[in-house]
């Protein structure tokens, strides 16, 4: 059995003006300690604990316990109810997400007991390592909540404003970094540093892995800015309210370029001083020239709302909303062949000639959620499914990485990262 001891706290029937009134307040002292379930405890899963009550280290019966759990700002509250042996109550809750939660047992208005209690990740990709992170992603879905680099999982946890460093070594959350706004909606790397995206207030954060802090935050200006990447010799952020991609010189922290792409950028792909954009509103493929900062318009892309693009074997790679997976000729924009991946792909990454796709159902694709079904390995090479894990649970996917490790998934609604070995 896993005992979880309560730190001691004296509820006492408080006399004055003589030694037989203290002796009292010392020996009527109730404490109340928190049993964890022998098989522990499980993120969103109903668990039940059991809470001792003594007085003077025997079994006390009392008004009934209350428990308060807590952990990152989020709160559960459960009421003990008496079970067979004096001073003994049983406590049903369930945690909503993995980590460390302390604990508060009051009787009456008082403070019995604390302490901390461990719920573990529930699982839902079978055959893969999860560990927990925030849960924060809010009711608008981000999609680029995740970067693996400098030896740790950087986390957007967007609506506590928060970055949360992840080390891989000791799969153990390392620093928060509190960065203010309640939209942190994408993370990324490159030039040495973390680049941290906040929404609310058109941001962008660039932070020094070294020393775990902030060393310049840059006025975007006007729009809606949505998602950040690193490539030929920029940084770059999508401006959902007017159409551009926006370019950050590196060496000045400021914005050099706003180039108009279309309606919706949602995602881009490099190669050299080139990248591809990919636009879920208008749905154009469009071609941009990092040396000239001009971009012209290559297809319209066949699909409900394709959003997510991927280089793997030559070719483009796109999925989204109502969308296959589909193989792109990067000079002409001409659709090559198609993969049945399911409804259609939530996001799309790529690791030599290997592609990784999460894919909707059919029922999750009409509303557009992040909610995967399967995870599919795609054979660029061969343009075919090579394998897939299905998820046991509801797992949504806000971001994706894939590395010489594995591919990473980012759960930002149940608060889990999932990792898959290649």
């Amino acid at each position: 059995m896993r005992l979880i001891v309560a730190t001691a706290a004296i509820v006492s029937a408080l006399g004055w003006g003589d030694a037989s009134a203290h002796q009292t307040a010392v020996d009527d002292r109730i404490v109340a300690r928190l049993i964890a379930p022998t098989d522990g405890i499980v993120a969103s899963r109903s668990a039940t604990a059991t809470v001792l009550v003594t007085r003077r280290g025997r079994p006390a019966r009392t008004t009934r316990p209350r428990v308060r759990f807590a952990s990152g700002g989020t709160v559960v509250v459960a009421a003990g109810r008496p079970v067979s042996g004096r001073g003994r109550y049983s406590v049903r809750f369930r945690l909503p997400v993995a980590g460390v939660w302390s604990y508060r047992i009051t009787i009456g208005n008082a403070t019995a007991g604390t302490g901390r209690v461990q719920a573990e990740v529930d699982s839902r990709l079978p055959g893969s390592n999860a560990y927990p992170i925030c849960a924060n992603a809010g009711a608008f879905w981000p999609t680029m909540t995740l970067a693996i680099d400098f030896g740790s999982a950087w986390v957007a946890c967007k609506e506590r404003g928060a970055l949360a460093r992840f080390d891989l070594t000791t799969s153990r959350t390392s620093a928060v970094l509190q960065l203010g706004g309640s939209d942190l909606i994408a993370v990324t790397t490159g030039f040495g540093s973390v680049w941290a995206l906040d929404g609310s207030s058109d941001r962008l954060n660039r932070i020094d892995p070294e020393r775990n802090a902030v060393v310049a935050r840059i006025n975007l200006g006007r729009g809606k800015a949505y998602n950040v990447w690193t490539g030929a010799g920029a940084v770059w952020v999508a401006d959902d309210g007017t159409g551009e991609m926006v370019r950050i010189d590196p060496a000045v922290n400021a914005v050099v370029a706003r180039i108009a792409v279309g309606n919706g950028p949602a995602d881009l792909v490099f190669q050299g001083t080139t990248a591809w954009i990919i636009n879920h509103r208008d749905l154009g493929l469009v071609q941009l020239d990092a040396l000239t900062n001009s971009a012209r318009l290559l297809a319209t892309i066949p699909g409900d709302a394709p959003e997510r693009i991927a280089w793997a074997a030559g070719h483009l790679w796109i999925t989204g909303r109502g969308t296959d997976l589909l193989e792109v000729d990067p000079s002409t924009g001409t659709v090559l062949r198609t993969v049945d991946i399911g409804a259609s792909g939530i996001d799309v990454v790529a690791l030599g000639d290997t592609l990784w796709v999460p894919a909707r159902n059919s029922a999750t694709d009409t509303r557009g959620f992040p909610t995967m079904e399967a995870l599919r390995r795609v054979d660029a090479r061969s343009a075919t499914v090579a394998a897939s894990i299905v998820a046991t649970g509801l797992l949504d996917v806000h971001g994706l990485v894939v590395d010489e490790r594995g591919v990473w998934l980012a759960d930002n609604t149940s608060g889990v990262l999932y990792r898959v070995a290649n």
